[in-house]
């Protein structure tokens, strides 16, 4: 009845007559006209999109016509049921990504406050590109900030047309390399801080052929992951590096829904009998994996089975499951190494004091902190070039951002300043971050180094640190 009574609403509209619903569906011209939890869709004050509503950066939650308007899109819940759980990793990793902007605005981007609306995407791919349309069309934001491949590639079927920027801390599919996203310029417009699951799969493929001291010799590798962009691309990687060169390995792959059901994989993996398994999954389907894990024959621990994680994993609801946690205790896994240099021990330091939590324990925080900044920095750029901020111009500013050559500069709170004149000058500089060396390519993509790390106990402690190797 509802979307009757709306669809008549918007036959009225069309006609030029004017009308108010007794609905209480008010007429708008913009979205200041109507409640602090509206927006004006076709001159009606409709309800926020699911999920939006929360802006961060200005005091007190205050307005500023002249701010450098900015989205961002997190899964902050598990799925869109109700009762889901947090996201505890993308959590920490909006945290840090709203440390960045705090010590952004202490600052200013030419004279100007960073005006950031974030959505929770609840892990919805759909309810991801709604907002980002929303997030384009109504606050017109110049950049949004993504998590994850599927939701990234969701935003980016709406903003690249737009000209808006996309930036993303976790995408680390494939896909997004060769995404065509120039939209008829000369730079792109999506990047993102985490590196290409090429890379992570081929370390994870040749450490299970080559550390013999901690994974022995497999004779047969199963690979059970997440039937999405990200989970697809790192089984395909994964699977063909196990089989090619000198030294090769049997391996198989196993799907699953997202926030589905594992019955069926797990029985599949089970026949399988895999001496090792890579799991690529999130932490609510990881952790009813390793419980389903424990009750069956060829995949529990005291069988001998084991686990290699792939970086979604490193998330400590995983450990805070009793029996998720035992099955997992001595397994490896791996995801982008963190900095060594002053970015990451300054940004480690203040994430800690703030929130009471290590970011090492996280995957993606040092990648979701240096998206933040690399945004203000590119709208540095085009403020400084263009007396304006706009997708494209702050793109372009992103290629000015890894200068070789030159020594690197810290990204850290006290050379914002320094680094923002800089490019506002149109001048090129050579930045590493917390998450390491910010060496863009031309695809607008950072290669970095992969870390390994253990479940000992309570945490996740990283042991190695290693490159892909051709």
């Amino acid at each position: 009845m509802r979307a009757q009574i709306l669809t008549g609403v918007l036959a009225v509209l069309a006609t030029g007559c004017s009308f108010t619903t007794a609905g209480g569906l008010d007429q708008c011209e913009t979205s200041a006209d109507c409640g602090s939890d509206q927006v004006c869709t076709q001159n009606l004050c409709l309800p926020l999109p699911t999920g939006c509503g929360k802006t961060y950066g200005l005091a007190d939650g205050g307005t500023d016509p002249n701010a450098i308007q900015m989205g961002a899109l997190f899964p902050l819940h598990t799925s869109t049921d109700p009762d889901a759980g947090i996201d505890e990793s993308d959590e920490q990793a909006l945290n840090a990504a709203l440390l960045a902007l705090d010590e952004v605005n202490q600052r200013g981007v030419g004279g100007k406050q960073i005006s950031l609306h974030v959505c929770d995407t609840s892990s919805d791919v759909e309810r991801a590109k709604k907002q980002a349309e929303w997030l384009v069309n109504d606050k017109k934001v110049a950049a949004v900030l993504t998590a994850g491949s599927s939701q990234s590639l969701a935003a980016a079927s709406v903003t690249v047309s737009k000209g808006v920027l996309t930036m993303s801390y976790s995408a680390s599919s494939p896909e997004l390399t060769s995404l065509p996203d120039t939209n008829g310029g000369t730079v792109g417009l999506v990047w993102r801080t985490s590196p290409s699951d090429a890379i992570q799969g081929s370390v994870i493929a040749d450490l299970l052929r080559s550390d013999t001291a901690r994974f022995g010799t497999p004779s047969r590798v199963g690979i059970l992951y997440v039937d999405d962009p990200y989970g697809q691309g790192l089984f395909n990687i994964i699977s063909e590096r196990l089989t090619s060169g000198s030294t090769r390995v049997a391996n198989r792959g196993f799907s699953y829904p997202k926030s589905g059901d594992v019955k069926t994989a797990m029985e599949q993996l089970d026949m399988y009998d895999p001496d090792i398994t890579v799991l690529v999954g999130f932490a609510g389907d990881v952790t009813a994996i390793l419980k389903d894990a424990s009750t069956r024959i060829n995949l529990k621990r005291g069988s001998g089975h084991r686990w290699f994680f792939s970086d979604s994993v490193k998330d400590a609801a995983v450990l805070a499951d009793s029996t998720a946690a035992a099955e997992a205790q001595g397994f490896y896994g791996s995801a982008p190494a963190q900095g060594t240099g002053q970015a990451f021990a300054t940004f480690s330091s203040r994430f800690n004091d703030k929130y009471k939590k290590n970011p090492g324990e996280y995957a993606y925080t040092s990648n979701a902190y240096d998206a933040m900044y690399l945004l203000a920095l590119g709208a540095a750029y085009s403020q400084g070039t263009s007396n304006s901020v706009t997708g494209v111009k702050m793109a372009e500013g992103l290629t000015k951002v890894s200068a070789s050559g030159t020594t690197p500069t810290q990204l850290t709170n006290s050379n914002f300043t320094s680094l923002s004149a800089a490019l506002a000058a149109g001048n090129n500089v050579n930045v590493d971050g917390a998450s390491g060396p910010l060496d863009f390519n031309a695809a607008g993509e950072a290669p970095a180094p992969v870390e390994l790390w253990q479940v000992q106990d309570t945490k996740f402690t990283t042991v190695g640190t290693y490159n892909a190797t051709p």
